[in-house]
């Protein structure tokens, strides 16, 4: 389930133990694309709506998409939700919450307020791209839920590594031309990005240095 940050405070209500995973902005939002062509979220999405969408649109082509200045391919600053397409570009938003400002894709006021609410509100903060690092951290840090979390996670015979996940078949490899050429747009979500990076590895390195001291 994805979730915006929430202040549950305002609500009188206790605070949860936040947590989230990022992931590469541009890769995230190739995937996301090709996801929502898959075979089985066409089928979960008939199910609600009891329809399906038309047969152009589940062979649109990523690159296609981009250099055709597709909406659904268009990444401009500042820009805000389209209703006729569904919107998943914008990684700050789940960080920043529910405020008006953060609506504006790769904007300041959106970058400040995500990393404000990482850094005052989010135990940790993982990385796809850094699971081990990311999973250990949690295993530290949030022990009452993750102890025991990496050795589950690559055991050879039961854990999650023996059986991928979430690999889609129906997404093609992406040229590096068209890669760089939305990266371009995506800045202060690579700043977003980033800042959860170092964060994460100073969680991590603080770690390994109280090992070496015990």
């Amino acid at each position: 389930m994805h979730v915006n940050y929430i202040d549950f405070t305002h609500f009188e209500l206790p605070k949860p133990i936040y947590i989230n995973m990022i992931r590469d902005p541009v890769e995230r939002v190739i995937s996301w694309f090709y996801y929502k062509r898959a075979p089985w979220t066409a089928v979960q999405m008939y199910k609600l709506t009891k329809k399906f969408r038309k047969p152009q649109w589940y062979k649109k082509g990523f690159e296609d998409c981009v250099v055709s200045g597709d909406l659904e391919c268009r990444y401009e600053v500042d820009s805000k939700f389209q209703s006729s397409v569904v919107d998943h570009k914008r990684q700050t938003l789940f960080f920043c919450g529910h405020d008006p400002s953060c609506e504006p894709f790769n904007s300041n006021g959106a970058l400040q307020m995500a990393m404000q609410h990482v850094e005052n509100e989010y135990a940790v903060v993982g990385s796809w791209e850094d699971l081990n690092v990311t999973l250990e951290v949690l295993e530290h840090y949030i022990p009452r839920f993750f102890r025991g979390a990496t050795q589950l996670y690559f055991d050879v015979e039961n854990g999650m590594i023996s059986t991928p996940m979430n690999v889609n078949p129906w997404k093609p490899s992406i040229s590096a031309h068209i890669k760089e050429l939305i990266r371009k747009n995506f800045t202060r979500e690579y700043e977003f990005y980033n800042f959860c990076k170092q964060r994460l590895y100073k969680q991590y390195y603080a770690l390994q240095n109280m090992k070496a001291f015990n």
